[in-house]
């Protein structure tokens, strides 16, 4: 399986590093849990970690291109599907960035598995602090909400008490 690291930031593969960076950065914005509540996002925060993780580093990103290159010679740009399709296939319809060719560079398959391994750990990561804040923020709302009620019902009492002495008193 190979994944188009450049297809999941949205760049070239020309790209800078700063622009390679800036992608990063909006892809991690577009797809944050918190601006998708009702999709799991999982698996493309993972993707975009990863292609990072890659892209990122200069030796792994060489390696990466030269792969890219042989990808490239199996699958042509097909410009109407904006995807690639494979060469040999008629009907070959890619729903994502992910591309049934195997990678050739032993090294790029460690680094791709480092990539892959980092970015599991890093969403679980995320989704399991973000799990332990959402408790830690909802069991603030119910005390803060118990207290405010609390303060209501001892300030209505104290008025209450108040009130029957103001008329006892007349």
């Amino acid at each position: 399986m190979f994944k188009d690291y450049y297809r999941i930031l949205g760049v070239s593969p020309s790209a800078s590093d700063v622009e390679i960076k800036q992608a990063y950065r909006e892809m991690s914005i577009k797809w944050h849990p918190d601006r998708n509540p009702d999709v799991d996002v999982t698996e493309k925060m993972q993707d975009i970690n990863e292609a990072y993780a890659i892209l990122k580093d200069v030796t792994k990103r060489t390696r990466y291109n030269q792969e890219y290159v042989r990808f490239c010679g199996t699958f042509q740009y097909d410009e109407e599907s904006e995807d690639f399709i494979r060469m040999d296939e008629e009907d070959y319809s890619q729903t994502n960035w992910s591309y049934d060719y195997d990678v050739q560079d032993e090294e790029l398959k460690e680094d791709i598995r480092n990539a892959q391994k980092y970015a599991r750990e890093l969403v679980e990561e995320f989704l399991k602090n973000l799990k332990e804040t959402s408790k830690v923020a909802a069991k603030g709302a119910v005390t803060n909400a118990f207290n405010y009620a609390v303060g209501w019902v001892l300030a209505g009492i104290f008025l209450a008490i108040i009130g029957s002495l103001i008329r006892t008193c007349n």
